[in-house]
């Protein structure tokens, strides 16, 4: 049997043997060094408590409710720049938080967020181009990626560099 756990550099799941609990190894991904935790039976795991579908409709209606007095705030306010999407002059400036939260959502393993990040930054492919090679050639200095090993995030912005067609 095998243990199953996510590296705490990568966040990428990795499988070791139940002979390796409570040690320290090397993720086969990033090659930094993880502890292996001891398998988890299943009288171990605390059940979610269920979801209460009263109080997400209340929340829910609540939220249109407030959106139905202030339209200002879902439109992003008054005297704020349209949306990016509405914009012609669009440069790496305006998208870095596109392509930084590519790269958390990558490490985070939420690939469906990022590929969402990666089909909005295709409408502006130069300006895209230039924001990935800023944090590639670190002209531009991203302190939320620092969790993200350099090899690994290098291999993020490569890969996003490609998808865009830069």
């Amino acid at each position: 049997m095998s243990i199953r756990f996510r590296c705490q550099h990568c966040h990428k799941t990795v499988k070791a043997p139940e002979s390796s609990a409570g040690q320290r190894g090397k993720c086969p991904y990033c090659g930094l060094s993880s502890y292996i935790p001891a398998p988890v039976s299943e009288d171990e795991l605390i059940p979610l408590a269920p979801e209460d579908e009263d109080y997400e409709r209340r929340r829910k209606e609540e939220a249109m409710r407030l959106i139905e007095q202030d339209p200002a705030v879902v439109a992003g306010g008054e005297g704020e720049e349209p949306p990016l999407e509405q914009r012609d002059d669009v440069d790496s400036e305006d998208i870095q938080h596109l392509v930084v939260n590519y790269c958390l959502d990558m490490a985070d393993g939420n690939l469906d967020r990022a590929k969402q990040h990666a089909s909005r930054l295709r409408q502006w492919p130069s300006a895209a181009g230039r924001a990935v090679d800023d944090l590639l050639n670190k002209k531009t200095l991203e302190p939320a990626l620092d969790r993200i090993p350099d090899k690994v995030l290098a291999g993020f912005l490569r890969e996003l560099k490609k998808g865009i067609g830069y």
